[in-house]
């Protein structure tokens, strides 16, 4: 609950977003101003600062955004989120200290997923050539390669000839079409494969998970985790 003239986190929130936005590109504003207004406003914006160095109001706050259906991973970016906004309310002695650093830290894992038919792993193919981005999403569902690993890879870990992919110790194979796409991605001066078109350096993690929504959002089709897609077409082959 409010007390009289002290700021609760829906305000320090939208303070925080407002002085910082301009900081940030158009996806990565996009995506905080969503999880900020509404998930972490709606939930504890009425909350007073100094209420919230309960950390049992933190572990509430995580468990409600679960039983609304949100996903591990989004719980996680909010978790994230609000640490960053809580962590300049400490340093500008709002609070005494930041409580979601006394909290556990929620995991990032999504829940598992129902596997895509045929035909809609098809559907969102396609969606991802409409939008541009078919390299980095079929080499990252054929490969293996992990999200962290795919977002960073370098034109020295792609060996198109011979139809494989070396980061650090694990050696991977690609396939026919996999190769084809990476020899036909446009020449730039970067030494990174994939680069966000907006930013013009790699994806962020955060930015791929976007990406990953929004193709999804295109093809009209549910909610499937990216790794957990990813295994369905190392299982079945694309």
């Amino acid at each position: 609950m409010q007390k009289e003239n002290e700021l609760t986190v829906g305000q320090w929130c939208g303070q925080w977003f407002t002085a910082n936005r301009h900081k940030w590109n158009g996806n990565t504003e996009g995506g905080y101003r969503n999880l900020i207004y509404s998930h972490i406003i709606p939930s504890i914006g009425s909350v007073a600062l100094s209420d919230l160095t309960k950390q049992q109001t933190i572990t509430d706050f995580y468990d409600s955004l679960r039983s609304q259906g949100l996903g591990a991973r989004s719980v996680w970016c909010v978790y994230l989120l609000l640490r960053r906004c809580l962590d300049k309310a400490a340093q500008d002695q709002l609070i005494p200290y930041n409580p979601v650093r006394l909290c556990q830290e929620p995991k990032a894992e999504e829940y598992k997923t129902a596997p895509l038919r045929l035909g809609q792993l098809q559907r969102y193919l396609n969606a991802a050539e409409q939008l541009g981005v078919l390299p980095i999403i079929y080499t990252g569902l054929s490969s293996g390669l992990r999200q962290c690993e795919l977002i960073t890879l370098s034109w020295a870990d792609f060996h198109v000839r011979y139809k494989y992919i070396l980061r650090g110790q694990r050696l991977l194979t690609l396939n026919e079409k996999g190769a084809y796409l990476l020899t036909r991605m446009p020449e730039t001066n970067s030494p990174y494969v994939f680069c966000n078109p907006k930013t013009e350096a790699p994806y962020k993690l955060h930015e791929f998970y976007y990406l990953h929504k929004k193709i999804l959002k295109q093809a009209r089709l549910p909610w499937v985790a990216f790794r957990d897609l990813q295994r369905q077409c190392m299982e079945v082959g694309i």
